[in-house]
């Protein structure tokens, strides 16, 4: 499991470092370094690394294919999914008010 932690992230990182050399290929080698790091993203929360997942999110948000607009909608999306899960892991911890 910490092989996966070492291998995954400087895998995608150096992906990403051919993704501008590839010029009429960029939009294809980016879709696939976004799909790479939805694997990942999978994998992590199947081990309950929810903190790698979270950077795998960054990194399939930065080389995804979309355009600017969507990406900035999709991040305000998990932006909010991760403060509603904080909001409700924080109130299931409270104790029921005695009435």
């Amino acid at each position: 499991m910490k092989i996966f932690k070492w291998v995954s992230i400087p895998f995608l990182l150096i992906a990403s470092l051919f993704a501008c050399c590839t010029a009429s290929f960029e939009p294809l080698v980016d879709l696939v370094i976004c799909v790479g790091a939805i694997v990942f993203i999978w994998r992590a929360i199947r081990l309950q690394e929810y903190f790698l997942a979270a950077g795998f999110v960054a990194i399939g948000m930065v080389f995804t294919p979309l355009s600017l607009v969507v990406k900035i909608f999709f991040l305000l999306g998990f932006t909010c999914i991760a403060i509603f899960a904080n909001l409700l892991a924080a109130f299931r911890t409270q104790p029921a008010p005695a009435a």
